[in-house]
C-alpha cells in the first residue's frame, strides 16, 4: 500500500494545494526526483496461506511464489561486515544471472551500502519487464546474555528506521565498524516486497525474555495486534508493528512484514528434545497476530529449515515416517507439513535451505540428506527434492541458500582447529560445510589450483620437486609390476583448499591401485614431533617425526589420510578424552583415521529419550575419481603418475594462508593452539602386499634419505609454500546453477 506520490506526503502537506498542482502539471512530485506519471510499480501481500501480487494490469490479486536466493557479498578474503567487497559490476551480473535463473526476488539479511541500492535500483530500471524483488532484512545485533526485550529493542529500533529511509533513497549514514554506512540517494522500495527484521535467535535468552516482561503477553499496536500469547510473541508483534508504522508516517508506504525465525522456536513441542538439552527450548508463534487497517499487506511467517538441524528433523518418529511423493521416508517433508499445519491462514517463507557441496559433514540425517559430503551434481540433486518437499508441504516461498560460498564461514566441526581464527576467509576449508552452499563457486582458481583429472598437464617446473631418480626401483619384487612401484619423482604444490602431490612412476600406463600401495609420510610441524616410526610400512626415522601418513591402498584400506596417534585431537572434540592435539616426538608406529562425531548424539544419550547410534565423519577418508566428473575427488592416477589432492583440515594445517598448524599447549585449558610452521617435508613409498598381508617397501623417494630402513631427515627437502594475504579467485556457476533455473520456472508467477 502506498499514499499518492509515497515519499512526498510530508512535503506536500506543507505546501498549498494551488502550489501542489502546479508541481503536477510539471510532471514531477514534491520532491522534485520522481514524475508524477511513474508507473505504479507491482504490489505484494500476505493472504491466507500465500502471497499474491498486484501487478496493476487490470487482473487484480494473483498468487505468487516466492522463488528467491539469499544474497550474501563476502567473497573469499572478506568477512560479513567488508560489506564493500562487492562492486558494482558484481551486484550486476549477480543480478543478470539470478534473473536468468528465473528466481524473482534476493532477501538480504541486513543493510547493504549505498552502492547495491543504486545498483539494484538502475539494474531494475533497465529490466522493468523481468524485475527482481527485494526481501530486506534488518539485523538486530548479537548479544551473549540477558534477554532480546531488554537488550536488543533499543538498537533493532534504531537500525529499523536506518534500514527504511535507507532503501527508500534518503539516509545518511556516518561510518560504523562491520556494518553499511554512506549516503543513501537511491529510491530501491518501488521493488521491494517485503521486510524481514531479526535472525535466528537463542532459545535460552528468548526464554529469559518470556520469564521477565509479563506486560508483552498482549499487543495493541496501530497496525499489528496479539491478544493474548507470550512475551517473545508480544515482542515480535512490536518490532513488526514499529516496522509497518515508521514506514507509513515516514514514506507514506506499506510493505508486508515477517520476523525471521528458525526450528528451534517453532511453537511446536518435539518430543525427542526437552528443555534441559538440545535446542528445543522454548516454543513461540511469530506468526499469531491480526493486522489493523488501514494495514492490508499482511503478515507472514519465515523459518530457516534444513533438513539436518536442529536433530529433531533427524529423530522425530512422526517426521522419520512421513513418506514424500516417491514413497521414500522424507523427515524433511515431515517436519515442513507439521510447521505449515501450526501456521494456518498464513503464509509460510522458507527464508533459507539447501544442502553444500562440501567434503566435511557435520550432520547426518537417515532418512533424508545430510548436511555436507555431496559433490556439486548431488547437491543439485538434493536441493531438488528439498524444493519439491516445500511446494508440497504448502508453504508460500522457497528462498535458496545462497548465492555465493563463503569463505570465512564456521562449521562446529571445524571451528576448534580453524587458526588464527581471523584468517578464514583466506583460504577454502572443504571440511567445513558451511563455506560450500553457493550457487557460485570461487574454486578451484584457474592458473593456482592443481586439477585431478588424470592429465597432469597443469603441473609446473617452478613446481615444488621433492625429488627426481629414475629406474630400478631400491627393492625389485619381479612380479611384472615394478614398473607401478618405481618412484621417478614426486612434486608439491598448495592453493588455498589443498595440498597436491604428484607421484611420478616408471610406466606409462595407467598405474594399477589394486596391486601396490603407495604413501607419503607427511612432517607438518618442523620435524622436530611426530611418529619417529611406521609400522605399516616397517620404517623407522631420525631426525624427523611424522605427522600424517596419506596411504593409496585400495584394496584395503581405500585412500586415507592417518594421523599420529598421539597428534589426533578427534579424541578431545569427541569428548572422549583429554589428549590429542599436541604434536609430541614418539615411536609408537600407530597411525588412525581421525573420525569425529557429527549430529548432537551424546546428547540425547544422555537424556535417556532416544540412543541413537554414533555417527562419524572421517576426514582423511579420500574419494577416488575424476575431479571434472567428481568435484570431490582426491585421487587419480594418470598415464605414469598419481594425482593427489589433500584438504588441509586432513593434515591439521590449521591455516595454509599463513602456514599454521595444529600445535596444542598442554598447559592451556579449554581451546586449542596453533602455530607456524616452515613447512612441510614429504617421504613416498611404493609397496607390495605379500601373501602373508605385510608390505614390502619396492621403492622410496628420495633414495638417498633412506638407508637401513630408517629415513634421515635431514635429507628431507623443504616444501614452505608461499603464503597469502589476498585472494582473487574466479566465479564458477555450480550445476545447481541450471537446476534451480529449470525448477524456478515450474513456479514463474
Amino acid at each position: 500500500m502506498k499514499r499518492p506520490h509515497g515519499r512526498c506526503v510530508r512535503a506536500g502537506l506543507a505546501l498549498a494545494g494551488w502550489a501542489l498542482a502546479g508541481l503536477a502539471l510539471l510532471g514531477v512530485s514534491a520532491c522534485g526526483d520522481v514524475p508524477v506519471d511513474r508507473p505504479e510499480p507491482a504490489a505484494f501481500r500476505a493472504h491466507r496461506d500465500t502471497f499474491e501480487i498486484d501487478r496493476h494490469d487490470g487482473k487484480g490479486w494473483r498468487p505468487f511464489f516466492v522463488n528467491a536466493v539469499n544474497l550474501a557479498i563476502a567473497k573469499p578474503g572478506y568477512f560479513p561486515g567488508e560489506l564493500h567487497a562487492a562492486t558494482r559490476d558484481d551486484y550486476w551480473r549477480w543480478l543478470t544471472d539470478i534473473a536468468a535463473m528465473n528466481a524473482t526476488a534476493i532477501r538480504t539479511y541486513t543493510l547493504h551500502m549505498p552502492l547495491f541500492y543504486q545498483t539494484f535500483r538502475d539494474w531494475n530500471r533497465a529490466h522493468a519487464g523481468t524485475p527482481v524483488y527485494l526481501i530486506q532484512g534488518v539485523w538486530p545485533d548479537e548479544i551473549e546474555h540477558g534477554d532480546y526485550i531488554t537488550d536488543a529493542t533499543p538498537q533493532l529500533d534504531a537500525e529499523t528506521r536506518l534500514v527504511v529511509d535507507a532503501v527508500h533513497g534518503k539516509a545518511d549514514i556516518p561510518p560504523r565498524f562491520g556494518k553499511a554506512y554512506g549516503i543513501y540517494t537511491a529510491d530501491a522500495s518501488p521493488w521491494l516486497m517485503a521486510w524481514l527484521p531479526g535472525h535466528e535467535m537463542d532459545g535460552a535468552l528468548a526464554k529469559a525474555g518470556d520469564a521477565k516482561w509479563a506486560e508483552y503477553t498482549t499487543y495493541a499496536g496501530r497496525f499489528i495486534r496479539m491478544k493474548q500469547g507470550k512475551p517473545m510473541e508480544g515482542w515480535a508483534a512490536r518490532v513488526l508493528d514499529h516496522t509497518v508504522a515508521y514506514e507509513w508516517d515516514r514514506w507514506g508506504a506499506m510493505h508486508m512484514v515477517g520476523y525471521s525465525n528458525w526450528p528451534a522456536l517453532d511453537p511446536i513441542h518435539h518430543p525427542t528434545e526437552t528443555p534441559n538439552f538440545g535446542q528445543d527450548i522454548v516454543d513461540e508463534d511469530l506468526g499469531k497476530f491480526e493486522i489493523v487497517a488501514p494495514f492490508d499487506r499482511g503478515v507472514f511467517v519465515s523459518y530457516h529449515v534444513y533438513p539436518f538441524n536442529p536433530e529433531f528433523i533427524i529423530y522425530d518418529p512422526q517426521y522419520r515416517n512421513t513418506k514424500d511423493s516417491a514413497g521414500k521416508p522424507n523427515s524433511y517433508l515431515g517436519y515442513l507439513k507439521d510447521l505449515k499445519a501450526a501456521h494456518k491462514d498464513i503464509p509460510l517463507l522458507v527464508a533459507e535451505f539447501g544442502v553444500p557441496s562440501s567434503f566435511g559433514v557435520a550432520h547426518v540425517n537417515e532418512t533424508a540428506w545430510d548436511h555436507g559430503g555431496y559433490n556439486e551434481a548431488e547437491q543439485a540433486a538434493v536441493t531438488v527434492d528439498l524444493y519439491r518437499a516445500i511446494r508440497q508441504s504448502g508453504a508460500a516461498g522457497a528462498v535458496v541458500f545462497e548465492w555465493i560460498d563463503e569463505w570465512f564461514k564456521r562449521t562446529w566441526v571445524t571451528t576448534p582447529t580453524m587458526l588464527p581464527a581471523d584468517r578464514g576467509p583466506f583460504w577454502h576449508d572443504v571440511c567445513s560445510p558451511e563455506e560450500s552452499f553457493g550457487i557460485v563457486a570461487y574454486y578451484p582458481i584457474p592458473g593456482w589450483s592443481k586439477f585431478v583429472d588424470g592429465r597432469g598437464d597443469d603441473w609446473k617446473a617452478t613446481d615444488f620437486r621433492v625429488g627426481s631418480q629414475s629406474a630400478p626401483p631400491l627393492q625389485p619384487a619381479g612380479d611384472g609390476k615394478d614398473a607401478d612401484r618405481t618412484l621417478t619423482g614426486l612434486t608439491l604444490a598448495a592453493d588455498p583448499a589443498f595440498l597436491f602431490a604428484k607421484i611420478d612412476l616408471a610406466t606409462t600406463n595407467v598405474p594399477d591401485p589394486d596391486a601396490t600401495v603407495w604413501a607419503l609420510a607427511v612432517s607438518t610441524v618442523d620435524g622436530a614431533t611426530g611418529n619417529a616410526k611406521v609400522n605399516l610400512l616397517g620404517l623407522a626415522a631420525q631426525g624427523v617425526g611424522f605427522e600424517s601418513l596419506v596411504v593409496l591402498d585400495r584394496p584395503k584400506t581405500g585412500f586415507v589420510v592417518l594421523t599420529d596417534a598421539t597428534y589426533d585431537p578427534m579424541p578431545r572434540l569427541n569428548g572422549d578424552s583429554q589428549k590429542g592435539g599436541v604434536p609430541l616426538a614418539n615411536s609408537s608406529g600407530v597411525f588412525q583415521l581421525t573420525e569425529q562425531m557429527v549430529n548432537n548424539n551424546a546428547q540425547y544419550q544422555a537424556s535417556g529419550l532416544i540412543n541413537p547410534k554414533r555417527k562419524f565423519f572421517a576426514r582423511g577418508r579420500l574419494r577416488a575419481g575424476d575431479q571434472t566428473k567428481d568435484s570431490l575427488a582426491h585421487v587419480l592416477p594418470g598415464r605414469g603418475f598419481i594425482e593427489v589432492r589433500i584438504p588441509w583440515h586432513a593434515l591439521w594445517v590449521t591455516d595454509p594462508s599463513s602456514r599454521h598448524v595444529l600445535f596444542d599447549d598442554p598447559a592451556t585449558q579449554g581451546a586449542f593452539d596453533a602455530r607456524k610452521t616452515s613447512g612441510v617435508q614429504v617421504f613416498a613409498v611404493a609397496a607390495r602386499r605379500a601373501a602373508d598381508g605385510t608390505l614390502q617397501i619396492v621403492d622410496v623417494l628420495p633414495r638417498g634419505a633412506f638407508a637401513s630402513g630408517t629415513v634421515d631427515g635431514a635429507k628431507l627437502p623443504l616444501y614452505a609454500w608461499p603464503t597469502w594475504d589476498k585472494v582473487v579467485p574466479t566465479e564458477r556457476k555450480k550445476p545447481l546453477y541450471a537446476t534451480l533455473r529449470s525448477l524456478f520456472a515450474e513456479a514463474a508467477p
